[in-house]
């Protein structure tokens, strides 16, 4: 009898073994191997931080060119300043109160510490920007996106035929992309003035070009008085004046910060 109780018992014991055992396989066939489920996560959190890129910006750049858009959000991922620059006549005003000032000035708040704005004025033409190098301080400076208002008025005062300053901002724009291949460059008209009757002509000829030439042309002309244009310009139209400047940076900063939420 006690041979007999030992016998079932083991029996007992190795069905319970071999039950346990077929159990552990079954649930380690059903579950994913450890570097499947590694790798699965890994791909999740990669995703997820992509997605996330620069969405705190999103809304704010929206109105910007795709490609610029595209670089702001990897420097954004990279951890790197965003480089924007302000280029043209003195047309973009000096201290506070110009335009290219206080644009700058909500740049830097609207985007913190993620873009870097630097203007570079000069009292030249477009071609004699090229020839006499002094857009060289421009290209050194490595930008991601140039904001270039390209002495159309400089031009017509001194004569520069509209085709010799085209020919000068593909220079410019081919040397830019030589330091930086993913630059950006917006092109825009200086202001207007009253009375003029050449230089709107080479204005529509900058617009057509820009077209033509896949230039995003920030027409801010709309936004100028038909009537009692003298009230934005100072005397002689040798630029415009605080309300003018204001009214152009206007303008630009709800381009460049698209804050309509």
């Amino acid at each position: 009898m006690k041979n007999f109780l030992l016998v079932v018992l083991g029996l007992i014991c190795i069905t319970l073994l071999i039950v346990g055992n077929q159990n552990w396989k079954e649930r380690i066939a059903g579950a994913p191997a450890s570097s499947e489920f590694e790798e699965t996560a890994n791909e999740t959190g990669v995703e997820s931080a992509e997605d996330n890129v620069g969405t705190q910006f999103d809304s704010l750049i929206s109105n910007w060119p795709e490609e610029a858009q595209e670089s702001f959000k990897q420097a954004v991922n990279t951890e790197t300043s965003y480089k924007i620059a302000l280029v043209g006549s003195p047309a973009l005003g000096s201290g506070e109160e110009g335009w290219s000032d206080q644009l700058a000035g909500e740049l830097a708040a609207a985007f913190e510490d993620q873009v870097e704005v630097s203007i570079f004025q000069e009292d030249t033409t477009s071609v004699q920007f090229i020839k006499s190098g002094l857009y060289d301080d421009v290209l050194d400076f490595q930008p991601d996106l140039v904001l270039y208002e390209p002495f159309t008025l400089n031009d017509n005062t001194a004569g520069v035929p509209a085709e010799q300053s085209h020919e000068s901002i593909l220079t410019f724009y081919e040397d830019m992309q030589e330091k930086n291949e993913n630059a950006v460059l917006l092109l825009q008209p200086s202001y207007p003035i009253d009375g003029a009757t050449y230089y709107p002509k080479q204005v529509d000829k900058l617009k057509a070009f820009a077209e033509e030439n896949d230039f995003t042309y920030l027409n801010h002309w709309t936004e100028w008085p038909e009537e009692a244009i003298d009230e934005y310009l100072l005397r002689s139209n040798e630029g415009p004046n605080d309300k003018g400047h204001e009214l152009w940076a206007d303008y630009l900063i709800d381009y460049f910060i698209n804050d309509a939420s």
